[in-house]
């Protein structure tokens, strides 16, 4: 019955598809991905808080009572640069430079609202009891949303969660899957400015922290368990080669599989951070967590 009911949306869910790949908005500005998703809810019977746990574009859509309570979630947020035209198998922009769906978070939502729908209409015709609720992650790439939604309350009474996401193949699971969970830190140095050409030696460089310390770990790398994912950007490496960095930044995520592992690395990666500060003679002035 439910995929009768799913083949029957079977145009409407090609056409959410296409219509959230067409946003690709980045996380926290998935404005239109949003307002889109919302208006199909609440046309649907679904009543929808708008801009929970202070994030304009979350929102938590419920319809029915009762128990049990199934939550059904998927993400929304699109990467920066990965704007592509649709069915074409290598890199080809529809914007040069324009963020897209270059994780697949344009599937999700339409295999989660198909199955709201579907689940709803079974409900109505056996007069069963219990609440459907749906969700977006927001801003997933920057952990942006999931944790502040479990911090107030959306999933406190939550029977099961269902989470859908792309993958190479169809498949389920539960429990621990193919994921994992991180930490997302920035770590911010301090030196001595200076002119490099006209007085190079009264320079203490931010940069050369930096990269000492993106050194040091890839020389880690070799010793660590199999399921660590350690990756990083440098978000500030100066303004004009001519002048000695006085501030760098650089921004990591440390993946692992569990709570006691990841803390692991992240006690690791202080300790380097640290080091390239001492190597480097300037000062590791900020450690600060990104996202939840």
């Amino acid at each position: 019955m439910a995929v009768d009911y799913v083949e029957a949306d079977a145009k409407m869910i090609q056409q959410m598809v296409d219509k959230i790949f067409s946003f690709g908005e980045l996380g926290f500005q998935e404005i239109e991905t949003s307002r889109y998703l919302v208006d199909i809810l609440k046309k649907n019977g679904f009543k929808v808080q708008e801009g929970i746990s202070g994030m304009p574009t979350a929102w938590m859509a419920e319809w029915g009572s009762g128990k049990p309570v199934i939550a059904l979630g998927s993400d929304i947020d699109g990467i920066p640069k990965a704007s592509q035209k649709p069915g074409v198998g290598y890199h080809d922009p529809l914007i040069e430079g324009a963020p897209g769906h270059g994780e697949g978070h344009n599937s999700g939502q339409a295999v989660i609202v198909a199955a709201a729908l579907a689940v709803k209409k079974i409900m109505k015709k056996e007069k069963m009891k219990g609440t459907i609720r749906v969700w977006p992650g927001v801003a997933e790439e920057q952990l942006g949303s999931k944790a502040y939604f479990v911090r107030d309350g959306f999933f406190k009474d939550v029977d099961i969660c269902i989470f859908t996401h792309v993958s190479s193949n169809l498949s389920t699971s539960y429990g621990q899957g193919g994921g994992n969970g991180l930490v997302s830190v920035e770590y911010t140095f301090k030196g001595q400015t200076a002119h490099s050409a006209g007085s190079p030696w009264r320079g203490r460089s931010a940069l050369d922290a930096v990269e000492l310390m993106n050194i040091g770990w890839n020389f880690r790398r070799e010793h660590l368990r199999p399921s660590y994912r350690v990756h990083y950007v440098i978000t500030d490496g100066g303004d004009q080669p001519n002048v000695v960095p006085r501030n760098a930044s650089v921004w990591y995520y440390l993946r692992e599989i569990d709570y006691k592992h990841i803390m692991s690395l992240f006690d690791m990666s202080n300790n380097i951070a640290k080091g390239a500060a001492l190597m480097s003679n300037t000062e590791l002035i900020s450690t600060r967590i990104l996202g939840s």
